[in-house]
């Protein structure tokens, strides 16, 4: 089984807690434009090896649901292992 580390709460536990008063020499500050921006289709596919990922989790947890519920395993199974 695999852990997923975005649900691990515990993963900065040493992380201070901010407060406003810590960024009040920036708070007013312009936000930081890039001076050639890039266009919105070559910034998506920059993220696009992550779509594959989508929806992985789901299928491995079936399949491990899947597995455990068998009691018996088929003949042909058992046969292409060994060989």
């Amino acid at each position: 089984m695999s852990t997923n580390t975005a649900d691990m709460t515990n993963y900065h536990p040493h992380t201070p807690m901010r407060k406003l008063e810590d960024y009040t020499d920036i708070i007013h500050c312009k936000r930081p434009r890039a001076p050639n921006p890039m266009d919105t289709e070559a910034r998506a596919a920059q993220f696009a090896p992550y779509a594959a990922l989508v929806g992985h989790k789901d299928i491995v947890k079936n399949d491990e649901i899947i597995a455990s519920s068998k009691t018996n395993i088929d003949h042909d199974i058992i046969v292409e292992y060994e060989e």
